[in-house]
């Protein structure tokens, strides 16, 4: 993942100074902001992922991509026709409110999908297959109890299945996988081990059983078991990190940072020429303020992969947190060519163009945000970034009061970011409000160690001071 990606979120403290804004402020004038959570984009579903699991030839595909067709036209009574005659002629696939159940799920409708998963536990109760769903749900939602009892009515029902091996064989994956979680979540490791080895029995070719197996040993302190599971997770998808990226990760939520970073450079010294590490590592020195390594790391991995976008986006992140606003701007712009609809390049270079000194550059960047802002309107978490990013162009155009309404507004929904909070803190400072803003950049420096902005939220503290000191 990206550094600066996604908001970092800050403390209760800051967003109460944030408050201090002026009340008449906290009404939105611009209309940005939609009443309520819109829906999100339907997730792909295709013939594949209904019927996958259950059977291997494709006699079935023209009426289940019909079936599909029909639910994605509104029409569910006849999906759920179609679906039902799939399974009347062959009972290999899934019941049909199983089906059902996963096209709801791809368009977020998760309340129809329970209703789909309640009807099949009575009209096929032999069948595991909506525990295993109900279960996931369960802790996708935190409710761990559930999970594990369902998950366990759904190995029972395993066990005593017998019409179908392949569906066989993934439940037992699926209910080791899920047993696994709900230890793991437990933080019950000896018990995810042994649920995980039996998955891997099962299924030895699955790199994501591979990296559950290492992640058990490394919390039961065995890194050099975890160190080969990872080894293994990598060799069976290459596009999974390096062994020594992904232990180091680990080591690094720990706290040791010293170790991590041992890791982080073993994975440099073994594969030099591999774009995705060099990219790894240099995402890993950025997040922890080692700007000159990060720059040596993604500088490589641009060299050996110049047309890789996220290379663009990172070199682009570095120079921008060094504030080399020229370079940045360059490479984001490279990356917004080259893929127009990638929030985080044009985010970026709005942001970068915004602190250039030419108005037109500025005014680029506003047009730039503004796009955003309608691109990303059905997506909560991406609009309060476009949103903070747009409240900041205005600002550097002059535009003190629309950038205000903007940020005050964020920062009441609780979704303020660090960058938000920083932006927020110059504003009060230019309006005369010295003290709140300081309060408000004490917060932010100790809560958030690495963010963007922090160079100029250091120097704005510093500016602060100092004529805090000339006061007295």
């Amino acid at each position: 993942m990206l550094l600066f990606s996604r908001p970092n979120r800050v403390p209760s403290a800051c967003r109460r100074v944030a408050a201090g804004i002026p009340r008449a402020l906290l009404l939105l004038g611009l209309g940005l902001l939609a009443a309520g959570i819109p829906a999100s984009a339907p997730a792909q579903v295709t013939v594949q992922t209904l019927i996958g699991r259950a059977v291997t030839d494709d006699a079935h595909a023209n009426e289940v991509n019909g079936a599909i067709t029909r639910f994605r036209d509104r029409d569910i009574d006849g999906c759920r026709a179609m679906l039902e005659r799939v399974h009347a002629d062959d009972p290999k696939v899934p019941p049909p409110g199983v089906m059902m159940a996963t096209l709801w799920l791809s368009v977020k409708q998760v309340a129809a999908a329970r209703a789909e998963l309640d009807q099949t536990v009575t009209k096929f109760p032999e069948d595991p297959e909506p525990y295993l769903v109900l279960g996931d749900l369960a802790f996708q939602e935190r409710m761990v109890t559930d999970a594990a009892v369902l998950f366990d009515r759904a190995e029972e029902l395993a066990a005593k299945f017998d019409s179908n091996a392949k569906r066989k064989r993934d439940f037992e994956i699926r209910c080791h996988a899920g047993k696994a979680a709900v230890h793991e979540a437990r933080g019950q490791w000896e018990t995810a081990l042994a649920e995980i080895q039996k998955w891997v029995e099962i299924d030895p070719d699955s790199a994501s059983a591979k990296q559950r197996l290492g992640s058990a040993y490394f919390q039961l302190e065995k890194p050099d078991e975890a160190l080969t599971a990872f080894g293994e997770a990598h060799d069976l998808d290459g596009k999974l990190p390096r062994k020594e990226m992904l232990l180091a990760r680990l080591y690094d939520q720990g706290k040791k940072i010293d170790k991590a970073r041992e890791l982080v450079e073993a994975a440099v010294q073994a594969a030099p020429e591999d774009a995705g590490v060099r990219l790894g590592a240099a995402n890993w020195f950025l997040a922890h303020g080692d700007t000159a390594a990060a720059r040596e790391n993604g500088g490589k991995a641009l060299d050996l992969d110049p047309k890789n976008l996220e290379a663009r986006i990172v070199n682009g992140t570095i120079a921008r947190v060094a504030r080399d606003f020229e370079s940045a701007s360059k490479l984001f712009g490279e990356a917004h060519s080259q893929s127009p609809r990638n929030f985080v390049a044009s985010d970026s270079l709005a942001l970068v163009l915004a602190e250039l000194p030419e108005k037109e550059n500025v005014q680029r960047a506003l047009e730039i945000a503004e796009t955003n802002v309608a691109m990303v309107k059905d997506n909560p978490q991406l609009q309060v970034a476009s949103l903070t990013t747009l409240s900041w162009v205005l600002y550097k155009l002059g535009r003190m009061a629309d950038a205000e309404k903007i940020l005050a507004q964020v920062s009441q929904n609780n979704s303020l970011s660090a960058d938000g909070a920083y932006y927020i803190a110059q504003i009060l400072s230019d309006k005369g409000e010295k003290e709140q803003a300081q309060r408000l950049l004490e917060q932010l420096m100790t809560n958030d160690p690495i963010f963007a902005n922090r160079k100029a939220a250091e120097d704005l503290q510093a500016e602060l001071k100092a004529e805090g000191s000339t006061k007295e």
